[in-house]
């Protein structure tokens, strides 16, 4: 019980040092404009206008979370390391494991929090626009916040033992090839049945493929857009599949960041 009372006491600090980060509310606003401006894209775009503002909306709401997660959550690591506090804090009865799983649950509130507002706003203006706002719109955005569940994930284990620009760009490469995994493993499967490289290459790059999809999280699987705004049903236990499939992956890059982070020499 003590150690779930570091981690909520670590959180709240941290959800409330998040709040008053500049770069949060930049990303917010960014969020909201883009958010607004989809209405505009919609009157341009020769689509429908209802597909333009949820698809624009449901993009924006993923890319900012990704952004805050990179721009927000790498950072709160870094400043306690930097700034030494960290060794104030480790001073006292508190695990580094409770460190990091505070800095985690906080900074995952401060994501929900961003949601939740991008969520209000979202179906404000399609109510606006005459949209139908859907139930199943909130499947889609519930499956983005697995989404950066997994990601705030990386983004910590890689900044409990590495830089922060370098934190970042690893944070980014393991989203992008989260999402283009799995299309890369239907291409080259795609290139060899059409005889497009010998067998020898094909089987080399089939092997690269099969365990960059399975090495890194498959983040394509929380990205249903297209079913949503399209009105077609998800398959049976989709969302609670990938919501069990979510929490492994944050249990092992948790795991792995508390044990390297109990690793390090801070003196």
């Amino acid at each position: 019980m003590q150690m779930f009372k570091h981690i909520g006491v670590i959180a709240l600090n941290t959800f409330r040092e998040s709040i008053r980060d500049k770069i949060l509310y930049n990303i917010g606003l960014l969020a909201v404009a883009l958010a607004l401006f989809s209405i505009v894209l919609g009157e341009w775009s020769v689509f429908d206008r209802s597909y333009v503002i949820k698809s624009t909306t449901l993009s924006v709401m993923s890319i900012s979370g990704l952004l805050i997660s990179i721009f927000v959550g790498i950072s709160l690591v870094q400043k306690e390391i930097k700034g030494r506090t960290v060794l104030t804090l480790l001073s006292k009865p508190i695990s580094r494991a409770s460190f990091i799983l505070g800095k985690y649950v906080g900074l995952l509130s401060v994501v929900a929090v961003h949601l939740a507002l991008l969520t209000c706003i979202f179906y404000a203006i399609l109510l606006l626009t005459g949209s139908n706002p859907t139930a199943s719109l909130i499947t889609a955005i519930y499956l983005i916040f697995c989404e950066m569940a997994v990601v705030i994930a990386v983004a910590l284990l890689f900044s409990s033992f590495s830089s922060t620009v370098l934190s970042a760009l690893f944070t980014l490469g393991v989203y992008l090839a989260g999402h283009l995994s799995n299309e890369l493993l239907e291409q080259v499967r795609f290139a060899a049945r059409m005889g497009e490289m010998d067998a020898t290459s094909s089987a080399i790059f089939e092997k690269a493929a099969v365990v960059i999809h399975a090495v890194f999280p498959g983040l394509y699987r929380f990205n249903v857009t297209t079913y949503v705004v399209h009105g077609v049903a998800l398959p049976d236990m989709y969302v609670f599949w990938n919501s069990i499939y979510a929490l492994g992956y944050v249990g092992v890059f948790l795991a792995i960041a508390s044990w390297w982070f109990s690793r390090r020499d801070f003196l």
